[in-house]
C-alpha cells in the first residue's frame, strides 16, 4: 500500500506540472476503484538503443520506442499524445508547431503478460512516428499517456528530444581543476573542461543562437545550461563577431559510476519482498571508486520469462558522518529526478526505503538535499558518492536557436554524444 501511495503521489505531480485541472477527479479516482491503471517500468529509446538518451532525427528512419506495464483488474485503455516544448519543456500553443490534428495515438495497443507475472497484468509497445503521430520540428518533446476517452486523465508522461543536426560542433572534454576557491575536499574540485565550437551558415542569424546544453547520461532535469550571458562561475561564451562561436563549462562534475541493483536472480531475490543487498548495508564511497555502470540505464527482464515479476525491494544506507539534510535514492526507477517521495526514512541507526521493482538491473545512487513542498532543493551529488575523472559516462550536447519560423520556436540545430 505504501507502495502504490508512491505512485499516486508521482502521478498528481506529473498531472499538476502540466497545468492539467483535474487533479482532485483524478485522485478520487485513483484512491476510490482498484480497476484504475498504474503504469510500470517506462521504457523510452531509440531504434535498438535501449541504454542512450532518446533522441530522434529529424528527416530520418529513427524511431522513437514506447514499451510500459500495467497493473489493471481490467484490459485498460490508453492513448499517446505528442506535445513539442520550448526549451523549458512547456508545450507550444501554437498550432502551427504542433502540427495537425491532435497529433496522438488513440488506439494504443494493449496486450497481456504471462499469467506469472505479479506485479502487472498488461503491456504497450509502440513505435513513433506512424500514420498518426509526427515529428514536425526539432526541439524539445514530451509524450502524455492519458485514458483514451479522456485526455485531461494524464497517468504518466516522458520526455525525449528531436534533432535536426545541421550545424556540426567539435567538442572538446579534458580533466580540469575547478577554478577559483579550492574547497576543503580536494575531491571535489576534480571538473571536466567541456568546450562546444561551432560555425553556423549564411543563411542564420548569428543574434539567435540562443545556448548550449550537456545532459551527462540520462539527468535531463538536471542539464548545465550554458548561453550568452555566462561569464561567470567557471562559464563562458566566446563569439567572433561573425559566424564562429564556443560555448565554455569549466565546472562538469564526472561524479562517480552509480550503484547497481541486479534483481534477475530469483533464488537470491525471492517475490514477493527482498533486501536490495545481501552483502551488508551500504556505506558512502566518497573515496571508493565503483565498478562499470549502465550509465545511468535500466535493463528489465524479458516479459515472457516466467519469473519476470516485481518484487518490493529495501534499500538500507549508512552515512559515513551524520547529515542534517534529507536523504533520497535516485536512478533509473525515478527517472534521475530527485524528488520528495524517495526520501529515506530514519529508523535510529540507518536509513531505509522499499521500492516496487520489476526483474532487472538497475543504476542508482543516494544524494542529499531539502524538500521544499514537491520538489527537492540544495541537492548533492557528490557528498556520499565521491567525484572521479575515471568515470566513464555519456554526455549529450544540444544546441539551440531561435527559430523565426512557425511563429518562433526553440529549434535544436546541432547534437553530439560523447563517451568519455
Amino acid at each position: 500500500m505504501q507502495i502504490k501511495s508512491k505512485n499516486i503521489l508521482l502521478k498528481l505531480f506529473f498531472v499538476y506540472k502540466f497545468n492539467y485541472v483535474i487533479l482532485v477527479l483524478v485522485s478520487f479516482n485513483i484512491l476510490t476503484f482498484a480497476s484504475e491503471p498504474i503504469i510500470k517500468s517506462l521504457q523510452v529509446y531509440v531504434n535498438e538503443n535501449l541504454h542512450s538518451l532518446p533522441v530522434v532525427k529529424l528527416k530520418s528512419s529513427d524511431k522513437l520506442n514506447i514499451y510500459f506495464e500495467v497493473e489493471s483488474d481490467e484490459i485498460p485503455s490508453f492513448a499517446i499524445h505528442f506535445k513539442a516544448c520550448n526549451k523549458n519543456w512547456e508545450p507550444y500553443d501554437n498550432l502551427l508547431l504542433q502540427g495537425t490534428g491532435d497529433n496522438a495515438l488513440h488506439n494504443v495497443n494493449v496486450e497481456r503478460l504471462p499469467s506469472t507475472t505479479e506485479g502487472a497484468s498488461y503491456y504497450v509497445s509502440e513505435t513513433f512516428p506512424n500514420n498518426d503521430v509526427k515529428f514536425n520540428i526539432s526541439s524539445n518533446w514530451i509524450f502524455l499517456i492519458t485514458d483514451s476517452h479522456d485526455k485531461e486523465i494524464v497517468y504518466e508522461f516522458g520526455k525525449f528530444f528531436v534533432v535536426d543536426n545541421f550545424i556540426p560542433m567539435k567538442i572538446n572534454i579534458q580533466n580540469w581543476q575547478r577554478d577559483g576557491k579550492i574547497s576543503s575536499n580536494t575531491e571535489l574540485d576534480r571538473v571536466m573542461h567541456i568546450t562546444t565550437s561551432f560555425t553556423i551558415s549564411d543563411s542564420l542569424d548569428p543574434f539567435r543562437i540562443d545556448y548550449v546544453n550537456i545532459i551527462k547520461n540520462y539527468e535531463i532535469n538536471y542539464a548545465q545550461q550554458i548561453d550568452k550571458s555566462s561569464f561567470h562561475e567557471n562559464k563562458g561564451f566566446e563569439w567572433d563577431g561573425t559566424k564562429s562561436f564556443t560555448f565554455i563549462s569549466r565546472d562538469f562534475e564526472p561524479g562517480n559510476e552509480y550503484r547497481q541493483i541486479n534483481l534477475n536472480d530469483q533464488n537470491k531475490y525471492q517475490h514477493p519482498q527482498t533486501r536490495a543487498h545481501f552483502d551488508g548495508i551500504e556505506y558512502s564511497r566518497f573515496y571508493d571508486f565503483g565498478e562499470k555502470d549502465l550509465n545511468g540505464s535500466f535493463s528489465l527482464m524479458q516479459k515472457n520469462n516466467p519469473y519476470s515479476d516485481y518484487l518490493v525491494a529495501t534499500f538500507e544506507f549508512s552515512p559515513t558522518n551524520p547529515v542534517d539534510e534529507d536523504i533520497f535514492i535516485v536512478g533509473s526507477f525515478t527517472n534521475w529526478e530527485v524528488l520528495p517521495w524517495y526520501k529515506l526514512d530514519f529508523d535510529g541507526k540507518n536509513y531505509k526505503i522499499s521500492l516496487e521493482l520489476k526483474r532487472g538491473i538497475y543504476d542508482y545512487q543516494f544524494v542529499s538535499g531539502n524538500i521544499n513542498g514537491e520538489i527537492v532543493d540544495n541537492i548533492n551529488w557528490r557528498i556520499f558518492e565521491g567525484n572521479f575523472w575515471q568515470t566513464n559516462n555519456k554526455y549529450s550536447i544540444f544546441l539551440y536557436y531561435k527559430s523565426p519560423q512557425l511563429g518562433e520556436y526553440d529549434q535544436i540545430i546541432g547534437f553530439k554524444q560523447i563517451l568519455r
